[in-house]
């Protein structure tokens, strides 16, 4: 009987949640807020990521029960409400942004507001969010809701849940798409499988905490939810989906089914996916069905740095062919590239800018490597006595160099880094790469243009706040020194 009166009230007092997706700005660790002052300028190119909505915020609204009262917050377009009128807030966190969940979930729980902290950085570390959050989500999410909405309902969560077995992605309900800042370029994000099959050591999902299977969506269910578009939205945000995905292709009789589903949709769509998923059937497959656009994750143009990385699967001898089928059916093609692997020299950082074109990347990205925990990258550089001593999450973000470097001095990775964000966006090579695609059309044409302007913006943004902080901060030896006695 009690049992039952408990759930009319929550039923007839519906709970007011938030579910706020953390985001910090890279290369300002103190930052809290726009609206806060004292962490610094940050450049505009970098305040905000309007690109993408990322997929989970709307996803995890769409498993809270239907009678709540949910409103979604993506630090990435706007600063969190402190004083919101809230009965529960749901931040979801990675690594580099982890101190600032920490910071968030403190100011709401000294208002009385219940903070349950989830993601990859609490699957990793539970222990980081004591003090800061009443409950820990280890894992994925799906599996524990029940229980966690039970007791969040009577205002009793326990501190840890933790998923005992993977989610079953086949009875996922639609995602809240009415519940997404508008002011995303594209507001459509998904998921169709997750995981990935392959680990590379520098990965997050090749630490042993967040290892899962890799699994998929039934077709017919991507097809429905990439349908569920709230009344009102413009014609590009009903046409452009982003499949936020670890790797899409690597089920090749599942991405052909799900290929061949999407084409009558006729919607332009991205997504990521290992470059040796690539081959003319699947170039031709992702042509017809409407992908504009593809990250993949060549990382490293040296072979030494691929296998030490445990990514075997990446062959630089090929990837110039396999890009060319891809830019044949007019996908432009993203990547990212890690400078500092054990396998970088001065010489090959010199020419990684010219590299990079030569081998056809359209938009290219550069980042540090990050040691994330768990990660056998974290655990190799740690046995071998390289990383900074002390608690490293503030520089997790790629720009902040954290371990000693193999083959270059700390100051030389340092300024490589800035030299190839800066050299990549030079106008004469972001014009060269734009011009490239032109035989293709003025689709690829106009998306190249577009994801360049955007990223040179960025990357030379972020290239100018590094380099003024590293001469800021002076010598590297010292940083070392000054870690050791915090620590």
């Amino acid at each position: 009987m009690f049992r039952t009166t408990g759930a009319i009230i929550a039923f007839l007092l519906p709970m007011r949640a938030a579910v706020v997706l953390v985001w910090r700005p890279k290369n300002f660790p103190a930052w809290k807020r726009r609206a806060e002052t004292g962490a610094g300028p940050v450049p505009p190119p970098m305040a905000y990521d309007r690109s993408v909505a990322p997929y989970t915020a709307v996803h995890l609204a769409s498993l809270l029960p239907a009678h709540w009262q949910v409103h979604v917050v993506h630090e990435m377009v706007r600063d969190v409400d402190l004083d919101m009128p809230v009965d529960v807030v749901f931040l979801s966190t990675m690594d580099f942004c982890a101190p600032h969940a920490r910071w968030l979930g403190e100011q709401f729980r000294a208002r009385g507001v219940l903070v349950v902290v989830g993601g990859l950085y609490p699957t990793l570390n539970p222990g980081y969010f004591a003090g800061a959050a009443d409950a820990v989500v280890v894992g994925e999410a799906e599996p524990i809701l029940e229980q966690l909405v039970a007791d969040l309902e009577r205002r009793q969560p326990a501190p840890l849940y933790r998923a005992s077995a993977p989610a079953d992605l086949s009875v996922m309900p639609p995602p809240r798409y009415e519940l997404v800042e508008r002011e995303f370029s594209v507001t459509m994000s998904y998921e169709a499988t997750r995981g990935c099959p392959f680990a590379c050591s520098f990965c997050v999902l090749s630490a042993d905490a967040a290892r899962t299977p890799y699994r998929r969506r039934p077709v017919a269910t991507v097809i429905r939810d990439i349908r569920h578009t709230p009344a009102g939205w413009t014609w590009r945000q009903r046409k452009v989906v982003t499949f936020w995905d670890n790797n899409l292709g690597a089920d090749r009789v599942y991405f052909r089914e799900l290929c061949e589903a999407l084409a009558p949709l006729r919607r332009a769509w991205a997504t990521q996916t290992s470059i040796d998923t690539i081959t003319p059937e699947s170039a031709r497959l992702m042509g017809r069905s409407g992908c504009r656009y593809l990250y993949i994750g060549l990382e490293s143009l040296v072979e030494d740095s691929l296998r030490a990385s445990n990514k075997r699967h990446n062959r630089v001898a090929e990837y110039r062919r396999r890009l060319r089928l891809l830019h044949d059916q007019g996908i432009i093609v993203m990547s990212i590239f890690l400078v500092g692997l054990d396998g970088d020299t001065k010489e090959y950082l010199d020419r990684l800018p010219a590299l990079v074109d030569e081998v056809g990347v359209d938009v290219p990205v550069f980042s540090m490597p990050v040691p994330i925990e768990g990660t056998p990258f974290r655990r190799a550089l740690a046995e071998a006595g390289r990383l900074l001593p002390g608690d490293l999450l503030d520089g997790s973000d790629g720009v902040h160099l954290v371990y000693r470097p193999q083959r270059l001095s700390p100051e030389q990775l340092e300024t490589a880094l800035a030299f190839c964000m800066t050299r990549s966006y030079a106008t004469w090579r972001v014009a060269r790469r734009i011009i490239r695609r032109l035989p293709g059309g003025y689709i690829p044409t106009l998306t190249a243009a577009l994801s360049n302007h955007v990223y040179m913006r960025f990357e030379r943004a972020l290239a100018q706040s590094a380099l003024a902080r590293t001469r800021a901060r002076g010598r590297w030896a010292a940083r070392i020194e000054q870690r050791a006695v915090m620590s």
